[in-house]
């Protein structure tokens, strides 16, 4: 006698040597996963696949599939319905064809032929199992189909279509009389030769449609993938180029819909390559730049350290200290010029008062200016445009740096800012320097240009900085003589420089 809920020995053994249902769940995730990975990597070679989406090749195969397959449902409803229609159908008119042939097939003195022997079997045919029928003459049944009934399909004899109940089956009957030759032709099927022959006739219709929609498929399948192999070709050219080749993709083989999108992708391609040959000629253009000054920097540090006396070691530390500020003025051009390209198709235009920008800057150079002795003059009055505070910024301090070291010790620097009557900013910086020859007024705006006589210290960067902001704000730049020498500079008479950059006027904002 066991314990109740206790196990006998025969049970526990069964337990452990079948599997557990964890076991088989764990089995059918393994097997599950192992044919998501091979329907992946078939996709993968097969496939052209954008992120996010379904293969296109597979998208398009199925909607077509999809849309054939509509089409021959619509068509075989249609056809259904045709087929059943009562009397006007096509299998209701075949009973009619039928019947007329047989009427037109039979010869000349049937009534001679003997009455049907209801004991005399006749085997049955093919045929029979569609329709049956029975010739008539003077009321004799003469002529007939081995499946006919003994009894008259119609008793009536009324030519046309009707129905009747023979030994339990429904009758689908059409009547036909020769009143000349005096017979009459009864064709008819039972609702179970209709409904067999609909069935064979869907069944035939499907087994044609289920290999017309395979072909058709594979077709499909096949097409797309042909179209599809410049994509492939040319995903394949992408992941073989070295990281920096930006040259365009060719386009001759793709198809028309794809032109756009790889011309797209070409143009793109063409800006960073243009932006990628910018900043290699800006780097070496830097590097060029950088190396003498630093080289002078470290040739004033070494006179320093081997200076015997005070005065030979104070005046090397001011060298030093000259070199070294005019080092952070070139590095703040470069980074200047960085951030212009580099936000060059990101410039907040936004309404501004531009004299008031100008006092701002001018008050940068006051400590400058005192320790060089010169003076620096504004006139200026409201002056409304739209630019960017930023880039206005470094404009205004390479035009009044340029101006104020042209100018020299005891030189003068003016600054005007005025409004025109349509509404054009105008803002002049002079100098009385020594000035530059008009063959060199459009060059000193290259980057990296010095205009000969140009005193140490330049980079050759400011006036560059000036014509690419200008660009950017519509502006135009105008160069021509500055302010008037007097007579007993050492210099000698004559006139500097003059910058005039003409802004476009701000837009009017309606009321």
């Amino acid at each position: 006698m066991s314990a109740l809920g206790g196990d006998t020995p025969a049970t526990r053994d069964a337990d452990a040597s079948a599997p557990s249902a964890s076991e088989h769940e764990e089995s059918r995730r393994a097997r599950w996963c192992e044919l998501e990975a091979r329907h992946r990597a078939w996709h993968e070679r097969h496939d052209v696949r954008f992120d996010g989406g379904r293969s296109l090749r597979w998208t398009l195969t199925w909607v077509l599939l999809k849309t054939v397959l509509l089409a021959w449902f619509v068509w075989l409803a249609c056809q259904v319905w045709q087929l059943s229609r009562e009397h006007s159908g096509m299998l209701d008119n075949s009973l009619r064809e039928i019947a007329e042939q047989v009427l037109a097939s039979m010869p000349e003195g049937l009534e001679r032929l003997p009455s049907r022997d209801p004991k005399r079997a006749v085997a049955p045919v093919a045929a029979d199992q569609k329709m049956s029928f029975q010739v008539w003459a003077q009321g004799r049944n003469v002529v007939y189909s081995a499946s006919a009934p003994l009894q008259p399909l119609n008793p009536a004899f009324k030519d046309g279509f009707a129905r009747r109940m023979i030994d339990g089956e429904r009758w689908q009957v059409y009547t036909l009389s020769d009143p000349r030759r005096g017979l009459i032709v009864q064709v008819g099927r039972t609702k179970r030769m209709a409904i067999q022959e609909l069935q064979g006739w869907i069944v035939g219709s499907l087994l044609a449609a289920a290999l017309i929609l395979v072909l058709f498929g594979l077709a499909t399948w096949k097409v797309i993938g042909m179209s599809l192999r410049p994509i492939t070709a040319l995903r394949d050219t992408l992941k073989g180029r070295p990281p920096l080749d930006l040259t365009p993709l060719p386009t001759q083989a793709l198809p028309a819909e794809f032109r756009p999108l790889v011309d797209a992708f070409n143009d793109q391609l063409e800006r960073v390559d243009a932006a990628v040959q910018h900043e290699r000629r800006f780097i070496s253009d830097a590097a060029h730049e950088l190396r003498t000054p630093l080289a002078v920097l470290s040739t004033h540090a070494e006179l320093a350290l081997r200076a015997t006396t005070l005065e030979e070691k104070n005046a090397a530390l001011l060298r030093l200290n000259a070199g070294v500020q005019r080092s952070a003025r070139l590095s703040e051009q470069l980074l200047d010029l960085a951030r212009l390209d580099a936000g060059a198709e990101t410039v907040r235009l936004a309404p501004l008062d531009l004299s008031d920008l100008i006092v701002l800057v001018i008050r940068d150079f006051e400590t400058l200016a005192r320790e060089r002795r010169q003076r620096i003059s504004l006139r200026a009055g409201p002056a409304r445009l739209l630019g960017d505070v930023d880039q206005l910024g470094i404009l205004l301090r390479n035009l009044i740096d340029n101006a104020v070291r042209h100018a020299g010790a005891d030189g003068q620097v003016a600054v005007s800012c005025t409004a025109e009557v349509d509404g054009t900013v105008v803002l002049r910086v002079a100098d009385n320097g020594i000035g530059v020859a008009p063959e060199d007024c459009e060059r000193i705006f290259d980057r990296f240009y010095r205009a000969p006589g140009s005193p140490e210290g330049g980079s050759g960067i400011g006036l560059s900085l000036v014509a690419r902001i200008a660009q950017t704000h519509g502006a135009k730049i105008e160069c021509g003589l500055g302010l008037e020498r007097a007579a007993e500079d050492p210099r000698g008479p004559g006139r500097g420089f003059e910058v005039c950059v003409r802004f476009p006027a701000a837009p009017v904002v309606g009321t």
